[in-house]
């Protein structure tokens, strides 16, 4: 005897033979008519992005093969139908992925546990056979139990399940199960509810535990005895009832998981009316299967929704957001170049003429200078390119004035480092510091290069370089990105030594 038989007999000897529960049976037998009597097709989406191509994805309880011929498509534009000849109708080889949320009952005894198991093992096995995913809840007024992925050869009647006090609030567990629902974003999702007794304490919660199933779009399916209160939540839910008592309605159970797991159909379709994609009009299609009852959706046809698709379709948003970011950066560039046109006309063809001139007109010293600073502009790199973002340069090439103070005395002092407190006059043009020898200042720091900065005097100021160090000179703890003047009790670090200078 098998495990729905036994569950079965079991039910037999609990239930009466009274008025009430004939009333149920007839119930039950009412919804089983109203099931049968539901369409055999199911629209599951439809995408109108190829319009005038159209394709709908359904669901058919039937096998299609060879009624191609009997599928009518007509289309409504609220004043004229037209009707599709042009078609096509495939079904895919794979099945549809469902995910199962089985919430059941603890046990009492033996037969029950065994009933149980053999349930959700069957429900595992419809799952990993549509390739989907199975969650089982067991339902407790003191904690939430929820496994997920259980595996269908592990529920056996050797499977460890938590044996709980009857809940007399199902309600509670099957709205945390619905919390986890949420989260999970597959189309194709079902929850099954088992009962094995119906005098639930939170019945009176029915309506507002079924605008909550309602409120998340779920397929809800009711698996317990006949009674007024589980007939009114299937209804309520707009889900399906089956009896936990008979083996027809759990029948009925495999044969609806069955067609939710079945491959999708696809009908591919050429609209007769062929609309331009940038006026607006308002279609309403109709499909029918022989004599079944039609099946309908809607859909519109604008420049807006034209205009998103094509936005939308990577083959095209990509090298749409590839050229305005070049176009932004050469908008950028441009302006760029027209703010220092804008500071002062001369171009740089000009500038070549003009420093030839000067070149032929400049003093010695001046020639020295100037050779220095060429010398420097290929160490530091990009100069040559930015001479009129340059300060120094800048104030070179029109022969101003550096600016900076003027120190007749200058003296750097070790704040930190080895020999700390020790001083150096500056008393050359030209003071290189550094670790190598030739340095006039040398350090003791290995973070510090053979010749890693110079201070120069420059028309009475005291300016500051960087030898093209690779780990860099900071004054005043910011980066010397170009020659500085300096002033009195600025900080210069170079590697771990820390300068003070100091001018009078």
């Amino acid at each position: 005897m098998n495990p729905d038989q036994n569950m079965e007999k079991l039910w037999k000897k609990r239930a009466g033979c009274s008025f009430k529960r004939t009333i149920f049976i007839f119930l039950t037998l009412f919804l089983s008519l109203e099931n049968a009597a539901e369409s055999r097709y199911e629209i599951l989406d439809f995408d109108t992005s190829l319009y005038p191509q159209v394709t709908v994805e359904m669901k058919a309880r039937e096998n299609l093969f060879g009624r191609e011929t009997e599928v009518l498509i007509t289309e409504d534009t609220g004043t004229a139908k037209k009707v599709a000849t042009d078609y096509n109708l495939s079904v895919h080889s794979e099945p549809y992925p469902v995910h199962i949320y089985l919430s059941i009952p603890s046990y009492t005894d033996w037969e029950e546990k065994t009933w149980l198991l053999q349930f959700s093992h069957n429900m595992a096995s419809i799952v990993e056979k549509s390739k989907g995913k199975f969650y089982l809840n067991v339902q407790s007024d003191d904690q939430f139990i929820f496994y997920e992925g259980i595996p269908s050869n592990k529920l056996s009647p050797s499977f460890s399940l938590p044996k709980e006090r009857q809940p007399k609030f199902p309600m509670r567990s099957w709205e945390k199960v619905i919390q986890k629902m949420r989260a999970d974003d597959h189309p194709n999702k079902i929850l099954i509810t088992v009962s094995l007794h119906s005098d639930w304490e939170d019945k009176f919660r029915i309506a507002e535990f079924s605008k909550k199933v309602i409120s998340e779009k779920i397929s809800f399916f009711v698996v317990a005895p006949n009674s007024l209160e589980t007939t009114k939540l299937a209804s309520y839910v707009n889900g399906k009832f089956f009896p936990i008592s008979s083996e027809e309605g759990l029948s009925n159970l495999y044969k609806e998981l069955t067609f939710a797991t079945a491959p999708k159909v696809k009908l591919v379709y050429h609209s007769p009316w062929n609309f331009s994609n940038w006026a607006y009009n308002h279609l309403l299609v109709n499909i029918v299967f022989g004599e079944e009852k039609s099946l309908e959706f809607n859909y519109e046809i604008s420049a807006f929704r034209t205009i998103y698709q094509k936005f939308i379709d990577p083959f095209v948003f990509y090298p749409v957001l590839f050229f305005f970011i070049i176009l932004c950066f050469s908008i950028l560039y441009y302006l760029r170049g027209y703010e220092v046109s804008k500071g002062k006309p001369s171009s740089i063809p000009s500038l070549e003429i003009e420093s030839k001139i000067k070149k032929a007109t400049d003093s010695p010293d001046q020639t020295r200078n100037r050779n220095e600073l060429e010398v420097y502009e290929r160490v530091y790199g990009e100069f040559a390119e930015r001479t009129r973002e340059n300060e120094i340069v800048t104030q070179y090439l029109e022969r101003d004035e550096v600016a900076g103070e003027l120190y007749h005395t200058c003296v750097l002092i070790l704040k930190e480092g080895r020999s700390q407190g020790e001083q150096f006059h500056i008393k050359d043009e030209e003071t290189l510091i550094g670790r190598g020898e030739q340095c006039d200042f040398i350090l003791e720091d290995p973070y510090a290069e053979m010749i890693h900065a110079k201070i120069k005097k420059v028309r009475g100021r005291h300016l500051l370089f960087d030898c093209a160090s690779s780990a860099g000179v900071l004054l005043n703890n910011r980066k010397l990105l170009r020659p500085k003047a300096l002033h009195d009790l600025d900080e210069i670090r170079i590697g771990k030594t820390l300068f003070s200078f100091r001018g009078r």
